[in-house]
């Protein structure tokens, strides 16, 4: 009897040595790279083996021994594909054979070219199931939260509360400016989630037109309206079991917000046209860059709105963790050097200067995109980016980097000092508003709310300048 080898891919379990023997000659002439080998078989013997493929019980004294066989395979390898080649074809062993979790059954004699497409298919299957799960595993690296760059303390708290939802399956509400990487967190969250093999749909709501934005969520039956030719499953229904990230959901219809609610409530997707819905296992992560109170108060419905912040993540914008600029400025580069060839290995200190000053109204997504411009239109001897090419990229760009700067009043040297002289500079300016204040200062109206409120000023504020 062969020794069991690491690399064999089918093993013949038989206690007929004859055809235990015939079985594996027609696998090695039918399959030439497989190392087929026979054992009188025992199932720990089969749970050593890591890179089996098929296991092929061929049973001649009893159809009793097979079936024990096959249920103790099952309990160690559940997912190992089972044939059976049985010298008693009855219909009750064929179907308890199949119950117990046998792929097929195929009776003594066999037809040789049926038994081997048999054969074909289940090692085929076991490869796909092979590169899916490779798939899996290089989805879960690329989509995972070690994509988000960041050493910040600010960002720490957004990993806290993004593990905490991928934790669960709670509708999620990412919020933060525009190009601070909300689908970049939504994906993370999926991609840690227990449903991370199932798909992930993403949508930008902004950009559905009006008329058609309850047939793309919702999908649509033929002959709904003007053009509905064929049914269309809709992205609820295409995410079922996965999850569906809807960015800048406040920018749906009322009409439509009324609908999306009766589907986080009741899982039930009624697509147009429909007289029946379908129910539906969608989780929901939903994006915005507006303020939660411009959320609650005049971009959403106030039900819908809380139906989907059961968790809410804050986004910081760059401008609020410049600790990670030099992180994300070696990242993209070394993204660019590997996207286009070009040899860009640093800014020099000057140029990092200057990108530390500005503002970067889009956030990470306007960095990356400077530093790419920057790079294809660089001379192909130069290699360092300096702050001349700065410069001239927000020129273009009408950003005001040039001429002398404006003097500065006196300003506080302490940190929270300076925070509270801030904080009622932009109050003044704004004439007592808010959301204006914010504005002027680059930060959330409820990011001002907390400072206020952090900083002990809020009753002397309200007191002087409601």
């Amino acid at each position: 009897m062969p020794t069991p080898g690491a690399e064999s891919r089918v093993l013949i379990a038989s206690d007929d040595l004859a055809l235990n023997a015939a079985l594996a000659d027609l696998l090695r002439q039918y399959r030439p790279a497989l190392n087929a080998e026979g054992f009188d078989t025992v199932p720990a013997d089969v749970a050593r083996r890591e890179r089996l493929r098929l296991l092929i019980i061929g049973e001649v004294a009893s159809d009793r021994a097979a079936l024990d066989l096959l249920q103790s395979v099952k309990n160690l390898h559940p997912d190992l594909p089972v044939l059976i080649v049985s010298a008693h074809p009855t219909v009750e062993h064929a179907t308890e054979s199949i119950r117990r979790g046998a792929e097929d059954f195929v009776p003594v004699p066999y037809s040789e070219d049926v038994l081997m497409k048999e054969v074909a298919r289940v090692l085929e299957a076991a490869e796909l199931r092979d590169r899916i799960a490779s798939l899996d595993r290089l989805v879960s690296v690329r989509f995972g939260f070690e994509r988000i760059i960041s050493r910040s303390a600010r960002m720490q708290a957004v990993f806290d509360r993004a593990t905490a939802g991928a934790r669960s399956d709670v509708p999620v509400l990412i919020v933060g400016e525009t190009g601070t990487g909300k689908e970049l967190v939504a994906r993370a969250i999926h991609g840690n989630s227990r449903r991370a093999k199932r798909p992930f749909m993403a949508v930008n709501c902004a950009a559905l037109p009006r008329d058609l934005v309850e047939s793309e969520l919702f999908g649509h039956r033929r002959g709904a309206f003007s053009g509905a030719v064929t049914d269309h499953v809709g992205l609820f229904a295409a995410a079922h079991g996965g999850s569906l990230f809807l960015d800048e959901v406040g920018e749906l219809p009322l009409d439509v917000q009324a609908k999306l609610l009766r589907v986080l409530q009741d899982g039930d997707v009624r697509p147009v046209g429909a007289l029946e819905g379908r129910r539906v296992d969608t989780r929901i992560i939903a994006a915005t860059n507006r303020t939660l109170a411009e959320m609650r108060d005049e971009h959403m419905r106030q039900d819908l709105f809380f139906r989907l912040s059961v968790l809410v993540i804050d986004l910081p914008p760059l401008r609020d963790r410049r600790e990670d600029l030099p992180l994300l400025v070696s990242h993209f580069l070394a993204a660019i050097r590997e996207r286009h060839g070009r040899q860009v290995d640093a800014v020099d200190p000057q140029a990092f200067d200057l990108l530390a000053e500005y503002p970067f109204p889009g956030n990470i997504r306007e960095l990356e995109n400077m530093l790419e411009g920057i790079a294809i239109a660089l001379p192909a001897e130069q290699r360092t980016i300096r702050e001349d090419d700065i410069r001239a990229w927000l020129r273009r760009r009408g950003a005001v980097v040039d001429g002398p700067r404006p003097a500065a009043p006196a300003l506080p040297l302490k940190l929270q000092e300076l925070e509270r002289w801030a904080i009622r500079e932009a109050l003044q300016q704004a004439h007592g508003n808010k959301s204006q204040a914010a504005q002027l200062l680059g930060i959330s109206r409820d990011t001002l709310y907390r400072k206020l409120h952090d900083l002990g000023i809020l009753i002397e504020v309200s007191d002087s300048l409601t």
